[in-house]
C-alpha cells in the first residue's frame, strides 16, 4: 500500500511552489526524460538530496492573460476554469469538481489544453463513451488513472496530482432528451464515483508486469459535454417558453439563465453523481464576429499558420477585408463553430499549396527574403479555390 501523500504549499511572489513528499514506495519505474515531457527542464521540476520534488505554478494573472490569446469569445469561462483548476490544486479544502459545458466548436478540449500545458502538471483526456461497465466489452474506468500514470513519465506521486479530464460525460445520461443513451451509462457514472470520492484504486498495468495502489484523493476531475436539448429543460423550468408563443426577452432570458445541478438530474444523472460536482461552466456560443476574431487574433489561428508558412517562402498573401466574415459564415453553417474554420481555410489554400509543393526549388525556404510574390486571393475563393493567382512580379521586402 502506498502512503496517501501530503501536499504542503509555499508562497513565493508570482508563483506558488509545491512540495510532494514521497512515501515509503519508491518510483515505480525510473523515467529518464522528465524535461522532454514537461518541457520546462529544472526550473520547473528537479528531485532534492531529500527526497522531495518541487512543481510551481505560474501566477494565475499571466496564464489567464496567455491562455486569452489563444482562446477568443470565451474569456468569463476561461477564467471560472483557471480558476477552479488554480482553487482545487491550492485550497484542498474546498477544491471541487469541473463540468464544463458547451456545443461542438466552442472550445472545450483546446481551453483545457491551453491551460493545463502552462500549469505544466500530467494530464489525460479521456472519451467516457468507450468505458463500460464491469464485465462488459470495452474499457474499465481504472484505464484512465493509468493513462494518467503513463503521462506524468510513470511518476506515481506526480500522476496522483494530476488531472483527469472526462469528455463525451453527457453520452451516459440514462435519459437524455438528446436520444444518444447508453443503458450502461448509470454504471460506469458509478464505478467513476471511487475515483471522485477520492480513494485507493487499484491499478494493473497494460504493458509492464506490476500492479499498484494509485490514490486519487487528490486528483483534479474535470467533466465535459455538448448536453445537447438540455437548454429545453432549463427553459421548461424557467417557464421562459409560454403556450403558443414566445418573446425575443423571453429567449435573452434563458441564455442568461445558468444550468443547475437540478437540470442535470432531469437530463438523466444519477443525484449522488451530479453532488460530486462542485463548479458548472458553461462555454459561450461563437457567432460570425468571435469566428473572424479567431481568424485574425488567435494566436491558433490556422489562416495565420498559413501565411506565415507563405511568407517564409517568399509570398505574400492579398485578399478581401470580407475574406474572414466568408469563411466564419460558410463555418457556422455546419454548427461545428470554430472546428470547422480549419477545413474551410485549409480548402482555400490546397491549390496554393500544391503549386508550391511542384516547385520547392522556386519556392524553397529561405532565411531572408529580398524579394517576395504577391498572392492574391479572388473573391470566391473559399467555393472555389482555383481562385487564386501568384504574380510573378518580384517585389522588394
Amino acid at each position: 500500500m502506498t502512503n496517501r501523500k501530503t501536499l504542503e504549499m509555499l508562497s513565493d511572489d508570482q508563483t506558488i511552489t509545491y512540495i510532494i513528499k514521497k512515501g515509503a514506495k519508491p518510483k515505480l519505474k525510473e523515467n529518464k526524460n522528465k524535461d522532454e515531457i514537461f518541457g520546462s527542464g529544472s526550473e520547473f521540476y528537479s528531485n532534492e538530496d531529500n527526497g522531495m520534488k518541487k512543481l510551481k505554478l505560474p501566477n494565475i494573472n499571466s496564464v489567464e492573460r496567455s491562455v486569452l490569446q489563444c482562446i477568443i469569445g470565451q474569456d468569463e469561462p476561461a477564467r471560472q476554469i483557471i480558476t477552479s483548476i488554480y482553487k482545487s490544486i491550492i485550497f484542498k479544502e474546498i477544491a471541487s469538481n469541473l463540468l464544463i459545458i458547451g456545443k461542438s466548436g466552442t472550445g472545450k478540449t483546446e481551453t483545457i489544453k491551453q491551460i493545463l500545458s502552462r500549469l505544466h502538471i500530467p494530464y489525460t483526456i479521456e472519451d467516457a463513451t468507450k468505458y463500460t461497465q464491469e464485465g462488459y466489452y470495452g474499457a474499465d474506468v481504472e484505464e484512465m488513472v493509468f493513462h494518467l500514470f503513463e503521462n506524468a513519465g510513470e511518476d506515481l506521486e506526480l500522476a496522483q496530482n494530476g488531472v483527469i479530464v472526462i469528455d463525451e460525460i453527457d453520452k451516459k445520461a440514462s435519459q437524455s432528451i438528446s436520444g444518444e443513451r447508453d443503458v450502461s451509462g448509470v454504471e460506469v457514472l458509478n464505478s467513476l464515483l471511487k475515483i471522485i470520492e477520492g480513494s485507493n484504486v487499484v491499478v494493473e498495468g497494460d504493458k509492464e508486469p506490476y500492479v499498484f495502489n494509485f490514490d486519487t484523493s487528490n486528483l483534479i476531475i474535470i467533466f465535459m459535454g455538448a448536453f445537447s436539448g438540455i437548454d429545453k429543460i432549463r427553459d421548461e423550468r424557467l417557464n421562459v417558453h409560454q403556450v403558443g408563443f414566445s418573446t425575443e426577452g423571453d429567449k435573452r432570458l434563458s441564455k442568461k439563465s445558468a444550468i443547475t445541478k437540478q437540470d442535470l438530474v432531469k437530463y438523466g444523472f444519477p443525484e449522488e453523481f451530479v453532488g460530486r460536482i462542485g463548479t458548472i461552466v458553461e462555454m459561450n456560443e461563437l457567432g460570425v464576429n468571435e469566428l473572424v476574431s479567431i481568424l485574425k487574433n488567435s494566436k491558433l489561428s490556422i489562416f495565420r499558420r498559413y501565411q506565415k508558412e507563405l511568407r517564409q517562402r517568399g509570398i505574400y498573401l492579398s485578399y478581401s477585408g470580407k475574406l474572414f466574415e466568408d469563411i466564419a459564415k460558410k463555418s457556422l453553417l455546419l454548427d461545428t463553430g470554430a472546428r470547422e474554420l480549419t477545413n474551410t481555410v485549409n480548402y482555400i489554400f490546397e491549390g496554393i499549396m500544391y503549386e508550391i509543393l511542384s516547385d520547392l526549388e522556386k519556392y524553397g525556404r529561405r532565411k531572408r527574403v529580398k524579394f517576395y510574390r504577391k498572392c492574391f486571393l479572388c473573391k470566391g475563393i473559399i467555393d472555389d479555390n482555383t481562385k487564386y493567382i501568384i504574380s510573378n512580379k518580384k517585389y522588394m521586402s
